[in-house]
């Protein structure tokens, strides 16, 4: 999970290199390379380099992209690929690859899929998409914090102060390391300093 200006972004292609050269005899060549550079790209996550990862990503996507590779890394890569290019700053782009993440994943990784594309809308400022995604999402799973905390800054957004403040306080109140600025905007009904959050 990431923070990106109050709203939460989580990563799906993780991986673990025991489990890649594990299955060496079970996948096709293509996608063991993809998922190597799959661990090279959350090396450079873990280490803030946002570039190099999304280089990473986008080279894991070459591999994970052809016949024989199991769809749900490539969509992952893809759904990570977006969370990239958000903390760049590219959030139109990031809005079109959880798109194609989302016509490819499987029914595993749907809702985290849908909950990284409710986040890179309220990025966006399609408030009421966002609202929409975010609360259907929170229908399914309504114990999801992040969701709950990426909701609460929507209705920031929205100028809902106090929808907000109870959304935020629920969201802390089961994360205390989940960011305060958002709930302290919304106390005093006013929008925090976004560009230095």
């Amino acid at each position: 999970m990431k923070t990106l200006q109050l709203v939460c972004l989580r990563r799906l292609s993780e991986e673990r290199e025991k489990y890649v050269w594990e299955d060496r005899d079970r996948c096709t060549w293509d996608e063991i390379i993809g998922r190597v550079c799959l661990l090279k790209a959350n090396d450079a996550v873990e280490e803030k380099r946002y570039v190099d990862a999304l280089a990473d990503f986008e080279q894991a996507l070459v591999f994970l992209s052809k016949d024989g590779v199991d769809q749900n890394y490539y969509a992952r890569a893809l759904a990570d690929k977006a969370l990239m290019q958000c903390y760049l700053a590219r959030y139109e782009a990031a809005l079109a690859t959880i798109d194609q993440a989302l016509a490819v994943v499987g029914p595993f990784y749907l809702d985290k899929v849908l909950n990284n594309r409710g986040a890179i809308l309220v990025l966006v400022g399609a408030f009421t998409d966002a609202m929409n995604t975010l609360s259907a999402q929170l229908d399914k799973g309504p114990e999801d914090r992040f969701l709950r905390f990426t909701l609460a800054t929507c209705l920031l957004h929205l100028e809902r102060y106090q929808e907000a403040v109870v959304a935020y306080e629920q969201a802390i109140a089961e994360d205390f390391y989940l960011g305060r600025e958002g709930l302290e905007a919304a106390r005093l009904g006013q929008q925090p300093d976004w560009a230095n959050l």
